[in-house]
């Protein structure tokens, strides 16, 4: 007897699969981690810690050259690889992803990824998450090639591929799945592919563990609630933060417009911006890199500074954002969310140690206000606001008590940034150029199929003379909505409707006879559409003029009716499409 083994379903293999991408993003981001380290040692030895005294030496004039020196690398790379390497990424990887079918450029994303270490191992202001995250997608991308995976699949694999980095990079798997849900996807929470995001998710996450163990990113005190009375201090931090975050999306295309408008060479202009945060990191160190270190001496805060510390702390918030600013839009590469986050700390902590000043019986301790501010910041800025709330309390091992006050800072800033600005950072250079994520998905789809290849062929035609009782026998056998009204040599006349008939009934047309015909009874006026417009242009069309229907007629000829063109049809066209890209 042969043992016959079960076959393994499709969805299995899939997962499979995903949980695969996730291993293997989660080692793309590990390898990711070391390059940089390696790029810091390159260009600033041990010149990482913010808060080691410098004074005037030649370590000053090194922290002022270094970022430009790293600038002139990323310059120089991009002259190499004769394509633009740096920038802020993001937009395009996501428009990718959701408008072109994922068909991601492996070479482009490596080089990418060696701009961004060089920017970040020099001490530019930008962060991780949209290096690590192309590079996942990437990842995903590859995998698929290799098992010829295209489509919807393709592009399922390429965010399972983010979801993963994303996870290992912060060491927050719920965090990358809905990073994945509300930024990679566009906001398309289908559940079956939610739990394909899972698989990825967890599986980097166990890989990234096993690697460089369970600790959390940052550690901080036990978060406390003073009274409830504190949260209004918690709503104010997080109106500050949707005020801020707003300003710096536009800060960021305002300063990226005008670096590209400078008549100098592009291999200099990531060097100037370079230049831009060496001269601010002179008087404020923090403001390179990423600012994990800063981070972390905010979140252990215990007790309000004095009103010269705090003044620093706010100096620090506008030098980060023009850096940030500086850097990417000068063409140094790297994310957003790191900035976001180290913006978000420190307005917490300057939030939180004004109110200790203000109401020392109301408020906590200023470090809580700092994990609070990062992920208000960061929803102020991306609009994820659960990829916020998952990734604070993930890096933080934060408890349940701050659930309340990171709600209400969330929930405030999100209002105030849409109030101020409609469109996330990553959304604002896309609608910029008329691209819209997540109605432009469906629009793609529907702009790619013609009128002609969706219409049915076949169609009801009726002779222009026909007479009132004709018609309606014509009509009441038929089980078509829709009639074209033809003259003798074929070409339409007019369209005849079940609503144009209406007015008749069966004595009514009896009584009429031949004085009434179907040209009489046809509206002459007829919206038509030619067989090479898309589909998107002909609904567009239906709903302007609030038909169910329109005859398809030759472009050369307008008389001529090739078939009609029903809401129904574009339905069942947009569903073949889906099926054929394999969703």
């Amino acid at each position: 007897m042969r043992l016959r083994l079960p076959k393994v379903q499709p969805e299995t293999q899939f997962l499979v699969l995903a949980a695969a991408v996730g291993a293997a993003g989660s080692l793309g981001n590990f390898g990711f981690r070391k390059a940089i380290q390696l790029s810091q040692r390159l260009f600033a030895g041990g010149l990482q810690d913010p808060f080691e005294p410098v004074g005037l030496n030649w370590r000053l004039l090194t922290i002022a050259v270094v970022p430009a020196l790293g600038g002139l690398a990323v310059g120089l790379l991009a002259r190499l690889a004769r394509r633009d390497v740096g920038g802020y990424a993001m937009p395009a990887f996501l428009e990718t992803v959701n408008l072109r079918a994922a068909h991601l450029s492996i070479r482009t994303i490596l080089q990418r990824t060696l701009a961004a270490v060089i920017t970040l191992g020099s001490g530019g202001s930008a962060g991780v998450e949209g290096p690590v995250a192309t590079l996942g997608g990437g990842i995903g991308a590859a995998v698929a090639r290799v098992r010829r995976v295209v489509g919807e699949r393709l592009r399922l694999l390429v965010a399972c591929g983010s979801s993963a980095a994303i996870a290992a990079a912060y060491g927050a798997p719920i965090a990358g799945v809905f990073f994945t849900q509300e930024i990679v996807l566009a906001g398309n929470y289908d559940l079956q592919n939610f739990v394909r995001v899972v698989v990825a998710s967890g599986t980097a996450t166990v890989v990234a563990r096993a690697i460089g163990g369970d600790e959390p990113i940052f550690h901080v005190a036990p978060f406390r609630l003073g009274s409830a009375r504190e949260l209004v201090f918690y709503l104010v931090l997080g109106l500050g933060c949707g005020l801020v975050g707003a300003l710096f999306a536009r800060l960021f295309y305002w300063t990226q417009r005008r670096f590209a408008r400078l008549e100098i060479s592009a291999i200099w202009k990531p060097a100037l911006g370079g230049l831009i945060v060496g001269i601010l990191a002179l008087g404020l160190r923090g403001v390179l890199g990423d600012g994990k270190e800063v981070i972390q001496h905010l979140m252990e805060m215990t007790a309000s500074p004095g009103m010269p510390q705090i003044l620093l702390l706010a100096g620090l918030l506008v030098a980060k954002m023009v850096a940030t600013s500086a850097t990417i839009g000068s063409g140094g590469a790297g994310g957003v969310f790191g900035p976001s986050l180290f913006m978000g700390a420190v307005l917490g902590a300057t939030v939180g140690s004004l109110a200790v000043r203000i109401a020392p019986d109301w408020a906590g301790i200023p470090g809580h206000y700092a994990v609070v501010g990062m992920g208000a910041l960061l929803a102020a800025t991306a609009r994820a606001p659960l990829t916020s709330i998952f990734l604070v309390f993930e890096m933080t091992s934060s408890s349940a008590t701050a659930v309340l006050p990171t709600l209400v800072a969330i929930a405030a800033a999100v209002y105030v940034a849409r109030q101020i600005e409609p469109h996330s950072i990553d959304e604002m250079a896309l609608a910029r150029r008329g691209v819209h994520l997540k109605e432009g998905r469906e629009a793609a789809v529907l702009g790619a199929i013609t009128a002609g290849d969706a219409m049915g062929s076949s169609l009801e035609r009726v002779r222009a003379d026909m007479p009132a009782p004709e018609l309606m026998g014509l009509i009441s056998r038929s089980r078509a909505t829709a009639f074209v009204v033809v003259d003798g040599q074929g070409r339409m006349v007019g369209l005849l409707s079940i609503q144009d008939l209406r007015v008749l009934d069966p004595q009514t047309a009896a009584d009429l006879g031949p004085l009434a015909i179907a040209a009489d009874l046809a509206e002459r006026d007829v919206v038509t559409v030619f067989p090479d417009e898309s589909l998107s242009e002909a609904l567009a069309r239906m709903d302007r003029h609030g038909f169910r229907q329109l005859p398809v007629v030759s472009r050369e000829d307008a008389g001529r009716v090739l078939g009609m063109l029903e809401r129904r049809h574009v339905l069942a066209a947009y569903q073949r499409a889906l099926s054929a890209t394999g969703a």
